[in-house]
């Protein structure tokens, strides 16, 4: 992201500005759902969608994005995979006092919820299947900022990341 007003960048997986006068300082992680519009609408009934009517020639109703989506090699990936890897696999990324680590969310879907431990907080991973509905939180029921991302983003960007 391109910080017009201060010319700063920013990288949306860190969270923090990464060049320009705002170098170092950090984004806070707001709560997001990856699901489809029925269930959003069935939990938000009184959402309001933005007009497709902008003003500009693009038809919205085609994801200009589709092939990339269906595509399993990552944007000019260049990490090795392990067993069982895919590259645009999703995970949930936690990163807790510069420690990281990736969960897949494929996993935590068919678990319903994972306990694991990362720099010392205990962590419970939880997801409900009828709101697609993403939770991540220590041992006081505080919640972790998380992200789903493609495994070969979060690596890049934390390479000495743990997965479970």
């Amino acid at each position: 992201m391109y910080d017009h007003g201060s010319e700063s960048l920013w990288s949306q997986v860190r969270g923090e500005a990464v060049t320009g006068p705002l170098t170092g300082t950090e984004l806070t992680v707001l709560p997001s759902t990856l699901t489809t519009w029925a269930k959003w609408r069935r939990q938000h009934p009184g959402t309001s969608v933005l007009s497709p009517r902008t003003g500009y020639a693009r038809n919205y109703d085609l994801d200009p994005y589709l092939d990339y989506y269906e595509k399993q090699s990552g944007f000019r990936s260049f990490f090795k995979l392990g067993p069982g890897e895919k590259e645009k696999e999703l995970v949930v990324g936690v990163e807790i006092d510069g420690i990281a680590k990736a969960y897949p969310l494929a996993g935590i879907k068919q678990a319903g919820a994972l306990e694991d431990n990362l720099a010392g907080t205990k962590l419970t991973l939880r997801f409900d299947a009828p709101t697609d509905a993403l939770s991540v939180v220590d041992g006081s029921g505080r919640r972790i900022a998380h992200m789903a991302v493609y495994w070969f983003v979060w690596k890049a960007i934390w390479p000495e990341t743990a997965r479970y």
